[in-house]
């Protein structure tokens, strides 16, 4: 068996191994708490849960490893939309985009850190109202 060394196939393994870790840690953790009196509805909710997840890991490792060392998965990467195969124009208003939607990211941390201070300074206010009125 010749096993590949590209990205993708290397990202297929880590979703390999990280489907059989899941089983190991899933399945000390519900025998941890086993209890042979009582097995209840979410030991088999549990059990089905963690089949089921590591099939779907192992699913996804092997569609991402069939993709091959291109990633095209077979496809023509002659006509791509990549930055290299635009013109001009087209990479200045990219250009613009990208700045654009930093201004908007800038704009949007000021917002939300002037938000949590003003609520912050509300709720050490009545604090020490509180602490104070004893």
């Amino acid at each position: 068996m010749n096993i590949r060394s590209d990205l993708n196939a290397r990202t297929a393994m880590v979703y390999g191994g990280a489907a059989f870790l899941l089983m190991i840690v899933g399945f000390r953790s519900i025998f941890a708490t086993w209890d042979p009196d009582h097995v209840g509805i979410m030991t088999y909710l549990s059990i089905s849960a963690l089949v089921l997840e590591f099939c779907l890991l192992l699913l996804y490792a092997q569609s991402i490893y069939n993709l091959g060392p291109d990633g095209g998965g077979g496809g023509d990467t002659s006509t791509s939309n990549s930055v290299a195969n635009m013109d001009n124009k087209e990479i200045s208003e990219l250009t613009k985009a990208v700045i654009k939607v930093a201004e908007m990211g800038e704009g949007l941390s000021n917002f939300a850190k002037g938000k949590v201070q003003e609520e912050i300074r509300k709720e050490v206010n009545e604090i020490l109202s509180k602490a104070v009125n004893k």
